[in-house]
């Protein structure tokens, strides 16, 4: 994700082109989808309309495809502007990105550097204190890319011993903070470099014995977790 003058700029990946595209960009296509206007998108977008037109344009060079298809019309009309069947999917990895991002507030999030990738298993590795932390491979991913791994705390398991099981992702931490949150106990836990939250029941809590200071294990699925490169 980078920062322009119109907010943060998700960096997309189609067809192994990458593009950048922010909120203001976003609604303009939107608006072109719903309006089949380019006028009218820009007005609600609040683009100006050469604005409108030089973005499109760097993005069709960007992508090397046509995004909005632009129909000329006659003395009766029917003229108007669509967006092709890429300038969809650009909607669609947009809204995607956006959707997971907007979860910030209520996920982990751990940034890293891809160590290494297993393209036959589809996985791939970042590390955490020395740790792996095995990674499912959804999308072009490559060694060196920079990522932001998000974990929902309510993916997270506790346990007291790491435990032989289908979780793969272990790692030992010291409990930080406990709270109530939502009928839910949450609890910090720090990992030495970073710092997880995790969800629990009381009953939970109190069959563990969890406590402020105890050490413990964390643990969570790879399928749990979700990837995107910044």
């Amino acid at each position: 994700m980078d920062s322009s003058k119109d907010g943060p700029q998700y960096r997309l990946n189609l067809d192994d082109k990458i593009i950048l595209l922010n909120k203001k960009k976003f609604e303009l296509l939107k608006y072109i989808d719903e309006c089949g206007s380019i006028t009218l998108a820009s007005k609600n977008a609040q683009i100006p309309y050469r604005s409108a037109l030089k973005y499109i344009e760097n993005l069709e060079n960007d992508l090397n495809k046509t995004v909005v298809s632009t129909k000329r019309g006659g003395k009766g009309g029917g003229g108007g502007s669509t967006l092709t069947d890429e300038g969809r999917k650009v909607l669609r990895e947009y809204r995607k990105v956006d959707s997971i991002l907007k979860m910030h507030a209520d996920v982990n999030e751990i940034e890293g550097e891809i160590s290494d990738i297993d393209a036959e298993n589809r996985i791939a590795n970042i590390y955490l204190n020395g740790n792996k932390v095995i990674l499912p491979l959804r999308g072009n991913f490559s060694i060196g890319d920079k990522v932001l791994v998000l974990i929902s705390p309510d993916d997270i398991f506790v346990m007291l011993e790491p435990q032989e099981s289908s979780v793969r992702n272990i790692f030992p931490g010291k409990i930080t903070r406990m709270e109530l949150k939502d009928n839910l106990i949450r609890l910090n836990v720090d990992l030495g470099e970073t710092s997880l939250f995790v969800d629990i029941t009381e009953y939970a809590r109190e069959q563990l014995n969890l406590n402020l200071g105890k050490e413990i294990f964390i643990g969570f699925k790879a399928a749990a977790i979700a990837m995107v490169k910044v």
